[in-house]
């Protein structure tokens, strides 16, 4: 015998069926995409503010490596003033050292320079102002640069 259809059992079968997807978890996974994607999003800003901020570091030594190069250059040209009378070329230390700090200001950098013999070696130092890590507490990374550079008199004086 065949049973007929009650209207509790309609009303069973249609609230099951409404609204059962998703309704089977757990409510404690209630959310849980949703912290997934904040960490996921957190997680992106970081890594793309290391490597930004990498990146700005990395041009900021470079720059701070070109003008130490250049100032180490520019103070070779204070020869000393005996060359005129018919001295050897040489450098004049103290000029060569003052050369070299001129330049750097010009620059925007500060430094250091120190003249030994017919070398001058220049360090530079200057800061990048971070724009992403400044979020967790750093915001300045101090770099540096080196250079020397050699009054070359004649072929002997060559490397």
């Amino acid at each position: 015998m065949r049973r007929h259809r009650t209207d509790h059992d309609a009303k069973r079968c249609t609230s099951a069926g409404r609204g059962s997807i998703g309704r089977g978890r757990d409510r404690s996974e209630r959310g849980s995409a949703q912290a997934f994607l904040v960490l996921t999003v957190v997680t992106l800003i970081v890594v793309i503010g290391l490597v930004v901020d990498g990146a700005g570091k990395v041009q900021a030594a470079t720059a701070a490596q070109q003008v130490a190069a250049s100032a180490a250059r520019a103070a070779t040209n204070a020869i000393s003033g005996d060359t005129v009378d018919g001295a050897s070329l040489a450098v004049d230390p103290h000029l060569a050292e003052h050369a070299a700090l001129e330049y750097l200001a010009a620059a925007g950098m500060t430094g250091v320079a120190v003249a030994t013999g017919s070398t001058i070696t220049v360090t530079t130092e200057t800061t990048y102002e971070t724009r992403f890590v400044s979020i967790i507490g750093i915001g300045v990374l101090t770099v540096t640069g080196e250079a020397e550079a050699s009054l070359i008199t004649g072929p002997d004086d060559l490397p």
